[in-house]
C-alpha cells in the first residue's frame, strides 16, 4: 500500500511546499468540539457542518459518468490515471471570521479550497452490450483511500442515426477514517456520440466524443465514535436510503454530468465536469483523465 501511495503522489512532487501544506488532511469529526483552541458549545452547529462535509465529500467520491456513452465490446479493455478536483467549501479565515464547515471538520482548522483524487480505473468490456470497472484512488495528503466499483449497461449503441445511451450503477467506499465510515451509491444515464475525424475518416482510428449524464446519489454516513461521544459533538449516521433507520433529507443528491473523450489509436484523453445538487449549495468536480483502450 506505501509503494501504490508514493507512486498516486508523484506527480505531486513538483509542487512547491506551501502549495502541498495546503491540501487537506483526514476529516476528523472530533476535532467539531473546539476551533482555535475555543470550545464549540453548540450541537447545532456541529451538526450542520458535520453533514454538509458528509455531503460534500460523498459527492466527490462517488463514480460518475465520466466514461463515453458506449461500452466497451465483448473485448474491449482500458486502464486510465485520472484525477478527481473537488471543489468544497472551505473559504472562511481561520481566527479573523467566523469558520466554515471543512475548517471546524479538521484538524488544524485549515483546509484546502479543494480535494484531489488521483486513481486508477480498469474497465472490461462483456457480452450484451455490457461492461464492468473499479477504481482505486487517493485522497491526497491524507489517510484516506476510495474503492469503486461499477456495471455499465448500452441501451443504445452502435448505430451512425441515434445517439449512444448508457446507463451506470456503482458503489464508492471512502476507507481508512478512524473516524467515518462512508460509502455513496450511483445510478445515472449517459448519452453521447462519437465523431470520427482526420484526412481519411471512416479508416484512421481517430475520433471525438462527447456525452452528457443526469443521475443521483445515495449517501450512507456512519461516525465509528463513542456514542456518547457523537452525542457530546451532536453527530449521527446519515444516510439517503429511505430503508435505513437513520434516513435523512438531503443524502440523495442529484448529478449532472457534461464530458468529452479524445482518442487517437490506442490512446485517450476524458475532461469531465459534474455538478452535484447538495442540499444548500451545488458541489462541482472536475475529472482529467489519460489512459490506453483497446
Amino acid at each position: 500500500m506505501r509503494a501504490l501511495r508514493s507512486l498516486l503522489l508523484l506527480p505531486a512532487l513538483a509542487w512547491s511546499p506551501a502549495a502541498l501544506a495546503q491540501w487537506p488532511d483526514d476529516v476528523t469529526p472530533s476535532a467539531l468540539s473546539s476551533f482555535d483552541g475555543e470550545p464549540v458549545t453548540s450541537l447545532d452547529i456541529s451538526r450542520q457542518s458535520y453533514e454538509q462535509v458528509v455531503r460534500e465529500l460523498g459527492a466527490i467520491i462517488a463514480n460518475k459518468p465520466t466514461s463515453v456513452a458506449h461500452t466497451s465490446g465483448l473485448e474491449g479493455f482500458d486502464v486510465s490515471f485520472q484525477n478527481t478536483i473537488g471543489f468544497i467549501e472551505a473559504n472562511g479565515d481561520k481566527g479573523g471570521g467566523t469558520p466554515v464547515a471543512w475548517e471546524r471538520t479538521h484538524a488544524e482548522g485549515d483546509p484546502s479550497h479543494a480535494l484531489w483524487i488521483p486513481r486508477v480505473v480498469v474497465r472490461k468490456g462483456l457480452p450484451l452490450s455490457t461492461e464492468v470497472g473499479a477504481s482505486m484512488g487517493y485522497v491526497a495528503f491524507s489517510n484516506q483511500t476510495v474503492f469503486s466499483a461499477f456495471g455499465r449497461v448500452g441501451l443504445v449503441e452502435g448505430y451512425r442515426q441515434f445517439p449512444n445511451v448508457v446507463i451506470q450503477g456503482g458503489y464508492s467506499a471512502y476507507m481508512g477514517n478512524p473516524e467515518l465510515d462512508l460509502g455513496v451509491m450511483d445510478m445515472s444515464a449517459t448519452i453521447g456520440y462519437s465523431f470520427p475525424f482526420g484526412r481519411f475518416a471512416g479508416i484512421n482510428e481517430a475520433d471525438f466524443s462527447p456525452w452528457f449524464g443526469v443521475g443521483w446519489l445515495q449517501m450512507n454516513a456512519v461516525p465509528t465514535l463513542d456514542q456518547e461521544v457523537q452525542e457530546e459533538l451532536g453527530i449521527r449516521a446519515v444516510s439517503g436510503f429511505k430503508s435505513k433507520d437513520h434516513f435523512v433529507e438531503g443524502f440523495r443528491p442529484a448529478t449532472l454530468s457534461l464530458g468529452t473523450r479524445l482518442r487517437s489509436g490506442d490512446v485517450q484523453m476524458t475532461l469531465a465536469g459534474t455538478l452535484t445538487t447538495t442540499k444548500d449549495r451545488a458541489t462541482p468536480t472536475l475529472e482529467v483523465g489519460l489512459g490506453y483502450v483497446y
